[in-house]
């Protein structure tokens, strides 16, 4: 999951929760992050059922290849300061699924259309057989990718996705009753940046730095980028498998990130999982909540590091 906005009129229980962890302004990067989100990526896009979908690309032809999957309300831009250190050991690009960051919104969406974004991308940037990173929602999408397209993929990893053994039904979300809000400037926008699920997120820069990436500049003021009407516009219709029994029938690889604070994954739920995955393949970052790379950026690389070299033994 990534970000929410809200708007001044709207008073409801979420803006309360969220007013609990504050963003707060002038923030100092410290030496690592500088030196990461320095390493610029080339920027691309290709076409997916009548939208453009961008993407980011750190090339390095003839190595193994490596896709990151950002979260509900997310973007490419999470991946910004975890990307850079991989690339000197691999090909690796950074979605922006459609609804999010630089890609186009779209009137209806669906698991399987996130699903073929991904595979159109990685044909679009010519990976060969990439491992998927996957956050959240993008852990479930990545999934799902695994699940349609195996032959496409080498490997896949969860990182804080949630694995529920029954499939679960819903009833269609109301699509939001209150219309895009305009700030005046970039650092209104900004104050108004929230992580959801709420959590304490002790890097003020990293939020600081994401929420600027969150915003574009229009002719009415500043907006975030996200369609705020994703869910609402969720297709209902698709029949998949449980998550548990998808991934226990997995025909590739399967690791797995978790935090561990992470509200999804408390002690008796995360000692199950590996009743349904290898458990080799299983990692936990300490210390950390469900935005992991947000709360433990170094040891997230370290831990996705040392899963990615078992992966590929």
């Amino acid at each position: 999951m990534g970000l929410t906005f809200k708007h001044e009129h709207s008073r409801n229980l979420d803006q309360q929760l969220y007013s609990r962890f504050p963003l707060r302004r002038q923030f100092v990067q410290p030496d690592w992050f500088s030196q990461y989100i320095r390493v610029i990526p080339e920027h691309h896009s290709c076409q997916v059922e009548g939208a453009t979908i961008a993407y980011q690309h750190w090339k390095n032809p003839g190595k193994p290849a490596l896709l990151f999957v950002h979260g509900h309300a997310a973007h490419a831009h999470w991946w910004d300061f975890i990307a850079p250190a991989f690339v000197s050991d691999y090909d690796v690009v950074a979605i922006d699924n459609s609804g999010s960051g630089e890609s186009d919104h779209r009137a209806e969406y669906s698991a399987a259309l996130f699903a073929q974004e991904i595979v159109s991308c990685i044909n679009a940037a010519q990976l060969n057989s990439p491992i998927i990173v996957g956050h959240s929602f993008g852990g479930s999408m990545t999934r799902i990718a695994a699940h349609l397209f195996p032959e496409q993929l080498d490997s896949i990893i969860i990182v804080d996705s949630a694995l529920p053994p029954k499939r679960s039904s819903r009833e269609p979300l109301p699509m939001p009753k209150v219309r895009n809000r305009f700030y005046e400037s970039m650092e209104q926008g900004k104050r108004r940046f929230r992580l959801r699920p709420p959590q304490p997120c002790d890097n003020k820069f990293i939020l600081d730095y994401l929420a600027g990436h969150s915003l574009k500049k229009t002719a009415e003021g500043f907006e975030f980028k996200l369609d705020g009407a994703v869910f609402a516009k969720m297709s209902l219709s698709e029949k998949f498998p449980a998550a548990a029994d998808m991934v226990r029938d997995m025909r590739i690889p399967v690791g797995f990130i978790y935090g561990e604070k992470s509200r999804f994954f408390p002690p008796a739920i995360a000692e199950g999982l590996a009743f349904f995955l290898n458990p080799t393949l299983i990692r936990v970052v300490p210390e950390a909540y469900h935005h992991v790379f947000l709360d433990q950026p170094q040891r997230f690389i370290e831990v996705l590091r040392d899963l990615l070299h078992e992966l590929r033994r």
